[in-house]
């Protein structure tokens, strides 16, 4: 049975963002899951053609949740990485208990998405604000964001309102006025100037890794990690068997 696509999504309208971080700080202040330096979301600033015509842009990296056969949980060699079950669900969440910070989802996400906490070892991501999303409310960045640059609802009311802005930007001149994100993601993504100046990934990338499927967690994940994440993962695991025996014997 396919799974159920996500009927929530996120549109991010890149030319009216300011990067303030107001919705790095919000994410920051509710979860503290991570070391100082390792973010959820972030703000990057980029930049096109040269002075003195230099246009400025910036973008919000997050995990884009891919809306279907995400890399990341196809590398995971613990499960640790899932999308949530149910009709409100879909979100991409990492369970943090069951990372073995291997680096596999790193190395595989087209989106930068995930970031490693070195102190912590584990891969830290958005996750959507699943648990928030859930009952019945929007993610923390997008209720922070203080230009109306975040739009979290419906994603058919999302592609009708990205597309319509996009229009409205050609109108007005903005002749690479784009919406991103369309076809593979549950984010959108309102751009005016070439996608990769925002290091955005050729959009279509779940259909081409269909004729390349990468085998679900197991030793094959593992293995195509190389040695440092097969050294990594072996390492984690011996600290977790290690744990798991102490804390038996505490309760003998």
């Amino acid at each position: 049975m396919p799974r159920n696509i996500m009927k929530h999504a996120m549109l991010i309208d890149e030319t009216i963002c300011i990067g303030c971080h107001a919705c790095v700080v919000a994410c920051e202040n509710i979860y503290e899951d991570s070391s100082f330096g390792t973010k959820r979301t972030r703000i990057e600033q980029h930049e096109s053609r040269g002075y003195p015509y230099t246009i400025s842009r910036f973008r919000k990296f997050m995990c884009m949740h891919c809306i279907e056969n995400a890399p990341c949980i196809d590398i995971c060699p613990t499960e640790a990485i899932s999308y949530v079950e149910g009709e409100e669900g879909g979100m991409v969440v990492t369970d943090l208990e069951e990372c073995v910070g291997c680096h596999g989802c790193i190395q595989v996400c087209p989106n930068e998405a995930p970031m490693m906490d070195d102190e912590k070892h584990v891969a830290i991501k958005c996750t959507f604000c699943a648990e928030r999303v859930m009952a019945g409310h929007i993610p923390y960045c997008a209720d922070a964001c203080p230009v109306g640059a975040i739009t979290f609802g419906n994603r058919e009311e999302l592609l009708e309102k990205g597309n319509a802005r996009v229009s409205d930007l050609q109108r007005r001149g903005k002749s690479m006025a784009y919406l991103w994100g369309t076809r593979d993601t549950a984010v959108f993504y309102v751009i005016d100037i070439d996608p990769h100046i925002y290091r955005l990934p050729p959009e279509g990338y779940i259909e081409a890794r269909k004729s390349f499927e990468l085998p679900a967690g197991g030793a094959f994940a593992v293995a195509a990690l190389g040695g440092a994440g097969l050294h990594r993962f072996w390492q984690r695991t011996q600290e977790v068997q290690r744990a798991d025996k102490k804390g038996d014997l505490q309760k003998g």
